[in-house]
């Protein structure tokens, strides 16, 4: 018999491939045989036992992984994509609180349509990245404790005005089919003009290159823009508009409790580990609880 094992929480399984060179005497189980037909007939028990070991081992190894959503098409830091390999901000903090819990995280990139049904039909356990004022399956997910803000600003040429009003006949640029609460008002009734594009790095580098004036974005990914373009800051200032509370949404045939998840988040934040992956994409964390 050639026998492995593999480590599965506390258990350990042992898997095995039985050989024709059968003995007939086992002495762990106690059985002894000479007859070829009670040789064949153990050889089939055993056989079938190693068959549910591996299965239940596989069962018991695949709970320990927690399936994390990652919506897709979200800028760096927060999302860096390297052909298969998934880095950034979220995938740190998620590998971050999957290692409170014991258990590893295995990241898939959802499209945003799909995302609600892969998380309701427990095909995903937790999405990382999702706020209860965007979000509206409150009655149908459990959502954790807040993670960290958000921050909405407009980032534009210096003297900024001091509140949206003083941007009235002005352009902003903006991201393709994103709301935005505080300024959709003004959108829609035209007093301020919104100018589409397909990411954030793209309205940065506008801004940057003088070809827009006025940029809608958010404090993340302009502090990791600005690690390689420090000139996106100079004689350049902001107006906030809005903070966002960014937290877990969990499934509730999912893998993971809001109850662990929560305790996962509140060891995560204390010991100031967060915080550091922040300071790791040139941002520092704000607080929500």
């Amino acid at each position: 018999m050639l026998a492995s094992k593999a480590h599965v929480d506390n258990t350990i399984c042992y898997m095995g491939f039985i050989t024709d060179r059968m003995p007939t005497y086992m002495p762990v189980i106690g059985i002894s045989f000479d007859l070829p037909g009670q040789k064949r007939r153990v050889k089939s028990l055993l056989l079938i036992f190693f068959v549910l070991t591996i299965s239940l081992c596989a069962q018991a190894e695949d709970k320990m992984i927690i399936r994390a959503s990652i919506p897709a098409g979200l800028a760096p830091p927060l999302l860096i994509e390297k052909g298969d390999k998934k880095e950034g901000l979220i995938v740190d903090y998620t590998n971050a609180l999957a290692e409170i819990l014991g258990r590893k995280a295995q990241f898939s990139v959802v499209t945003r349509y799909r995302l609600l049904g892969y998380l309701l039909k427990g095909q995903m356990d937790i999405l990382c990245y999702t706020s209860p004022l965007w979000d509206s399956s409150q009655d149908k997910m459990d959502f954790s404790k807040t993670l960290f803000i958000k921050r909405e600003i407009v980032i534009g040429q210096a003297p900024m005005p001091k509140t949206v009003e003083g941007l009235k006949g002005k352009t902003l640029g903006t991201m393709l089919q994103y709301v935005y609460p505080t300024l959709d008002p003004y959108f829609s009734t035209g007093k301020i003009n919104r100018e589409d594009n397909v990411s954030e790095e793209a309205n940065l580098k506008k801004l940057l290159h003088g070809r827009i004036q006025y940029v809608v974005t958010d404090q993340i990914f302009l502090d990791y823009f600005r690690l390689k373009n420090p000139d996106i800051t100079k004689n350049r200032q902001t107006i906030f508009l809005k903070d966002y509370p960014i937290i877990c949404s969990t499934s509730r045939l999912g893998r993971v409790t809001k109850k662990d998840l929560d305790n996962a988040i509140t060891k995560l934040k204390s010991s100031g580990k967060l915080e550091l992956l922040f300071k790791k994409y040139g941002s520092t964390m704000i607080n929500g609880e």
